[in-house]
């Protein structure tokens, strides 16, 4: 059940013991309206947290050279507790994190909020700062807690403790474009040791630093933007079924809801979609959740 769901009927609750706590005013004694005010107010109090919960954690910046020039098609990768969670890739994008519009060389690496995580936790980098963590309002409630990370080179690291939960999140942005990634870096091959990234062919005694390992075996390249195809398979379900197919894409789920479902003016939130695109392709979870050219993926068709 999507969270949108559960807000919806958490609301309907509340709605219900509001209309029993009014006839609960004039039908029964003063114990059992107490009562009654009582079961309202632990139920107003579960809609509130419900709502103040963020949904989703989000990290997001914006890759630049060493001249400060933006630069799109970087790939970023968001490990937790040293194993990857996500990866997406720097492009024209708005954050609402930055409150800057769009720009070129912006990216949002965002994953599920499991852990409940608030601004009433505190976050620190390896230093031991506090960091401060912003949140962005939805349709209901709030949509997500996350930070602006600012400008960050190819081969740049930020780290993110939550010691409450005994988490850490780090932010890896990988030291070439897309283009010219190798094999090495490829999801489920990357992990993290404190601030060392360790590939298949990477030696662990690396003395602390930052470990980026070449190989010699050549990625296949991603399909150009000239090989996205969508096509709109027939309909088991008047129009209302995911039957639209979609070739030829590199990126996260994100991404993908954002360009070719919203952006394509179908109403189904991101909360819905981030579930639902599983269902419907059960091997995105076994890649990362990653969307890869050479294969096939059905999305939402609009009616």
């Amino acid at each position: 059940m999507s969270r949108l769901i559960k807000l919806f009927f958490v609301f309907l609750v509340g709605l219900f013991f509001s209309g029993m706590l009014l006839i609960s005013q004039t039908a029964c004694s003063q114990p059992q309206q107490a009562a009654a005010r009582n079961l309202l107010g632990e139920v107003s109090t579960r809609v509130d947290d419900t709502l103040e919960t963020p949904s989703d954690l989000v990290f997001a910046g914006q890759i630049a050279n060493e001249a400060g020039a933006w630069q799109n098609e970087y790939v970023v990768v968001l490990f937790k507790n040293g194993e990857e969670l996500t990866r997406t890739t720097s492009r024209l994008l708005n954050s609402p994190l930055s409150g800057k519009g769009p720009m070129d060389g912006v990216f949002e690496l965002r994953v599920s909020n499991v852990y409940e995580l608030s601004v009433n936790h505190t976050f620190y980098d390896d230093a031991n700062n506090q960091l401060q963590m912003s949140t962005v309002p939805g349709l209901m409630g709030t949509r997500y807690i996350g930070r602006w990370l600012g400008e960050l080179n190819p081969s740049d690291i930020r780290v993110f403790h939550v010691g409450e939960k005994q988490l850490t999140y780090s932010v890896v942005v990988l030291p070439v474009a897309l283009a010219a990634l190798s094999d090495a870096y490829q999801p489920g091959r990357l992990r993290l040791n404190e601030r060392t990234l360790l590939t298949d062919q990477t030696d662990e005694a690396a003395n602390g630093a930052v470990v980026f390992m070449a190989t010699a075996v050549p990625q296949p390249m991603p399909a150009p933007e000239s090989n996205i195809q969508l096509v709109r398979l027939p309909s088991q379900n008047n129009g209302q079924d995911w039957h639209l197919q979609l070739t030829g894409y590199y990126g996260n789920r994100w991404d993908v809801w954002e360009r070719f479902v919203a952006g394509y003016g179908h109403s189904m939130s991101w909360e819905t979609f981030k579930e639902a695109v599983l269902v419907h392709n059960p091997h995105l979870e076994s890649d990362g959740f990653v969307f890869y050219p050479n294969k096939l993926y059905l999305l939402p068709a609009t009616p």
